[in-house]
């Protein structure tokens, strides 16, 4: 038990770590995306990067390791339909991981073609995925893990409501 509860802590600390760069990582490209300069591009470049390869990705790699560690250890989740819908949510997040990746890569090598508010929009991708995740693990409920992401998404689709009738007015 001791055992499990250190790699539950790693786990959501690491956690934590990953999304800090998830969270951050596009708000970054939305900026990219808006600068005209040179030494700006080449600024961004290089925090886009040390982001992604020093923070982010051993992030991921770490949580990933300790989630694996605490499955063979309670193997008996994998049998509840919730922890199916976890590991679902959590191939989403490395997908868009691996994504992210390739557009750190696209702005390296000047290959970017989406303004900034594409990047907004792209940068909003792991809050569900969170919301799913966190409301899964605490309450075992795939119905409550779908109200909660409906929630986030209604909340979305609130704002870019908002957003299109601001600029209408404008």
């Amino acid at each position: 038990m001791q055992a499990y509860n250190w790699f539950l802590s790693l786990h959501v600390i690491f956690m934590v770590t990953w999304f800090a760069g998830l969270f951050y990582l596009p708000r970054l490209f939305v900026y990219h995306a808006m600068t005209e300069d040179a030494l700006g591009h080449e600024r961004f470049k290089v925090m886009e990067r040390k982001l992604f390869y020093g923070i982010m990705t051993p992030g991921a790699l770490i949580t990933i390791l300790f989630g694996v560690i605490m499955l063979v250890d309670r193997s008996f989740y994998l049998a509840e339909p919730w922890m199916h819908f976890k590991l679902t949510l959590i191939a989403v997040l490395v997908a868009y991981h691996v994504w992210c990746g390739k557009i750190v890569h696209d702005f390296r090598d000047d290959l970017n073609r989406r303004d900034h508010t594409w990047y907004r929009w792209f940068n909003e991708v792991p809050v569900p995925i969170l919301v799913g995740v966190v409301v899964l693990v605490v309450n075992r409920s795939i119905v409550d893990a779908l109200i909660a992401i409906g929630v986030v998404l209604g909340i979305f689709l609130l704002s870019a409501l908002i957003a299109l009738w601001r600029a209408r007015r404008t």
